[in-house]
């Protein structure tokens, strides 16, 4: 699982700012933030990511112990399918292979249909598992977001690591635009355990 781009762009696209409803369009106080880069450094991003990778390790290993029960039932049929071509043996020798071999068929198409539900099954588990991880880091962005910007007062909170890909009408800002992406880190490591490592800063994809 790729650092960057943790958390999925619709997400971030509903994220997308903190405002005072009542205040006057030309009275609006703004503000710019990286959110992703914000997920990116937040100490709780590491954990959640070995959680997720945790249960994609053993839904793959659930895979690879019927892949390789599969593997044993296609070389046994190969060595039936040998006895039953093998003209030097008696016709009732490959008669018997044949009939056995009948019913590994039966028995590898039993497994074909396990194979693919758990491909399925875990495919679907990983999925759920890393929407409800992306979930819970988006909410924590947003509840520091709301405090620095109410304790700032600041009346509009723009994420700038998407809405450009997402075509929205964040195109420029100035340099007198204040950016909180350090302040929302800050916060949000604030209580991190000393053995908790933040994951490292990386660029944009």
């Amino acid at each position: 699982m790729k650092l960057p781009q943790i958390v999925s762009l619709s997400l971030l696209a509903a994220f997308a700012l903190a405002a005072a409803p009542d205040a006057g369009a030309q009275d609006l106080k703004i503000a710019v933030a990286d959110i992703q880069a914000a997920l990116n450094k937040y100490y709780k991003t590491n954990s959640e990511i070995k959680n997720i990778e945790e249960i994609a390790g053993t839904e793959r290993a659930a895979v690879d112990e019927r892949v390789a029960a599969l593997n044993i039932l296609n070389n046994k049929l190969g060595e039936l399918e040998k006895k039953v071509n093998d003209t030097s043996l008696s016709e009732e020798a490959r008669r018997g292979a044949l009939s056995e071999a009948q019913n590994y068929v039966a028995e590898r198409t039993g497994k074909l249909r396990e194979l693919e539900e758990a491909r399925r099954a875990g495919s679907e588990k990983v999925l759920q598992a890393r929407q409800a991880m992306e979930q819970r880091l988006v909410e924590d962005v947003k509840k520091v977001v709301e405090q620095i910007a109410a304790e700032k007062g600041f009346d509009m909170v723009v994420d700038k690591s998407f809405l450009p890909r997402a075509n929205k009408v964040l195109v420029y800002t100035s340099e007198k635009v204040p950016d909180l992406t350090e302040d929302i880190i800050a916060a949000l490591n604030k209580d991190a355990p000393p053995e908790a490592a933040a994951p490292a800063a990386t660029g944009e994809q």
